[in-house]
């Protein structure tokens, strides 16, 4: 999954943003938690290919960028009543409630 978030991270200039929904809809089971430790994963083995100079690449800090609000989405659906949600059930909130990772799709 880190290997599939890091190519999806560095595709362009939406990559980070895209790369979220993406993993959701390859891994739909998974927990959300395990969608944000892989993004934060795939920041750092980017952060660590650049010997730590995250300032020149971008993508590792939009990619903390969105696993922070992927956390903030769990939050609000388990502030709902869903414990442990999943990529489908992200998804599901997106497409209903939030398109903020979905709405890059065209």
């Amino acid at each position: 999954m880190v290997d599939f978030a890091i190519a999806r991270v560095s595709d362009g200039p939406d990559g980070p943003r895209s790369a979220v929904a993406d993993l959701a809809r390859r891994w739909p089971d998974v927990s959300g938690l395990q969608l944000v430790f892989v993004l934060v994963s795939a920041a750092h083995a980017i952060e660590r290919v650049f010997d730590g100079d995250a300032a020149e690449h971008s993508e590792v800090g939009q990619t903390l960028r969105m696993a922070s609000l992927l956390a903030a989405d769990l939050f609000a659906l388990e502030t709902r009543g869903a414990s442990a949600p999943t990529g489908r059930s992200l998804l599901t909130y997106w497409r209903e409630e939030d398109p903020f990772f979905v709405a890059t799709r065209n």
